[in-house]
Formats: structure tokens, sequence, C-alpha cells
């Protein structure tokens, strides 16, 4: 399990939309919630925008890392799983 939320409170998963899916639900978010990708580079997420659900998932395991990073990583990880 790979979860990554920056500084913003994007959060996203590198392995899969599903695990992604799953984690939120674990930490009190809605389904409903989730950011759809809109283009085709760019992936889906949830917005995380109250500090005790950051808090949560960096309890959970997320990892939180820069912004730029988190780009990079869900981005190589669509080209991988493609």
């Amino acid at each position: 399990m790979t979860i990554l939320i920056d500084s913003k409170g994007h959060m996203v998963s590198t392995t899969s939309v599903q695990e992604l899916h799953i984690f939120a639900i674990s930490i009190g978010l809605r389904p409903e919630w989730y950011q759809a990708p809109r283009r085709a580079f760019k992936n889906g997420h949830y917005d995380l925008t109250a500090q005790n659900k950051v808090n949560r998932a960096l309890l959970d395991g997320a990892h939180a890392v820069s912004t730029r990073n988190l780009i990079k990583r869900a981005w190589w990880s669509r080209l991988i799983s493609k």
C-alpha cells in the first residue's frame, strides 16, 4: 500500500483507485468525495480539508510528500499499471 498526501491535502494511491477508496473509508471519508480524474494525465484523489483527517491518514500509514513528489509518483504509477 502506498497512500500519499501532500501539504495541500491531496490524497492519492500509487497502487490503485480501489486501495484509495478503502483507505479513505477507513479514515472516515465518504466515497462521493472522491475527485475523479478529468484529463488523461490527472490522477483521481481525495481532498483532506480537516487537519484531523490528515493526522489520521498519517497515523494509519499514509506518507507525507511534497506536491511535486506526489504528482511524479502518481503519474509514474499510472504509466506502469497500463
